[in-house]
């Protein structure tokens, strides 16, 4: 059974040597489900709670610190942010305030702007003026006066520890900025053992280049999850979530890097998914769209989906990639407890379970 392979302790997925930590991504719709489902991510041992900043989720610079409130030891945080629909300054300062409320229990990643800008029909942040407003976050965090708009500004109040910022990395750019200016780094999609050694080869070198150590890095995977009685139905469930994951993967991820001789879309196809990819009322259609046109291998390959002994076999897989701190995983399914205490290790009790 599953956590015969592994064990979950303080949110930290062990198996032999490799050390793995466990967050929930909860894509909140309504703020209601905020506190509980926080609380029983904790209660299973995940050791951070993450929240999209989206439309088409509850406001989270409102929803994070209530998370913090209605949990005592799990890091809150964003995954991701943008410079775009939140000013730089906001950003640092809200985490900087959030920060010295809970203690530091807060880490939060910031991108070019996915899901947040488009559907509001803007395009993402250019690059060179992104890696400006990464650095006028970092330099307020660091409690520095940094020049932003012909205007010398500096935070009124700065915590202790500055809080980790990680970067949105999904293409070649954004891997070597991550490795060069951030904490660390937001994967996605997170769910390919191939794509993430893929990833963070890049993300460390990076940092290499920055002359900056490859190993302090945080380097997390974000990927979407359903855990069920059988490996079709699990799919089944999970399929209406993940448009945007395939999206990524058919788009982004080069395609000798999935095994792929060439493009894994039609030109066709493609200006159909781009096109629906940035709209809120194509998300569903999107996601059956793709998983036609690729199939059920790569879907399985780019998630965390199946029985327990399904997601077991893919966590290892997951713990073995080299420089991976944690794997971040947005938990869909009828039966949402069922799949966070057996994702967090609840059956870790059992004796025959145990790893010391």
């Amino acid at each position: 059974m599953f956590l015969r392979r592994g064990l979950l302790v303080g949110g930290i997925y062990s198996m032999g040597d490799r050390r793995l930590e466990l967050g929930l991504g909860l894509r909140a719709r309504h703020p209601s489900v905020l506190a509980e489902h926080s609380r029983e991510a904790e209660e299973a041992g995940f050791s951070h709670v993450w929240l999209y900043d989206s439309p088409r989720c509850a406001e989270p610079y409102v929803s994070l610190p209530y998370c913090a409130m209605a949990t005592s030891r799990a890091v809150v945080g964003l995954a991701v942010t943008n410079t775009q629909t939140r000013d730089p300054t906001v950003v640092a300062n809200a985490f900087a305030t959030l920060a010295i409320l809970t203690g530091g229990r807060v880490k939060f990643g910031v991108g070019l702007g996915d899901s947040a800008v488009k559907f509001l029909g803007r395009k993402p942040s250019r690059f060179d003026a992104f890696r400006e407003s990464i650095d006028v976050v970092q330099g307020l965090l660091r409690g520095e006066s940094v020049r932003y708009n012909g205007r010398r500004l500096a935070l009124p109040a700065v915590p202790d520890v500055k809080p980790p910022l990680l970067l949105a990395a999904e293409r070649s750019r954004t891997f070597e900025l991550a490795g060069a200016i951030a904490d660390g780094a937001i994967i996605s999609p997170g769910g390919s053992p191939r794509f993430l050694r893929y990833a963070i080869e890049r993300i460390r070198e990076g940092a290499g280049r920055a002359g900056r150590e490859p190993d302090a890095l945080h380097i997390c995977a974000w990927t979407h999850c359903v855990v069920g009685e059988s490996t079709a139905e699990a799919m089944d469930a999970l399929a209406p979530e993940v448009g945007r994951t395939l999206f990524k993967a058919a788009l982004r991820v080069p395609p000798e890097v999935l095994g792929a001789s060439g493009p894994l879309l039609s030109e066709e196809l493609r200006a159909h998914v781009l096109d629906g990819a940035t709209r809120q009322d194509h998300e569903y259609d999107l996601a059956r769209t793709l998983r036609s046109a690729l199939g059920d291998d790569l879907f399985r390959e780019m998630t965390l989906v199946g029985t327990p002994d399904d997601c077991a076999g893919k966590i290892a897989e997951l713990a073995k990639v080299d420089g991976l701190s944690q794997l971040i995983v947005n938990v869909y399914g009828r039966d949402r407890e069922f799949a966070l205490k057996t994702l967090g290790g609840q059956m870790a009790h059992r004796p025959s379970t145990s790893l010391r």
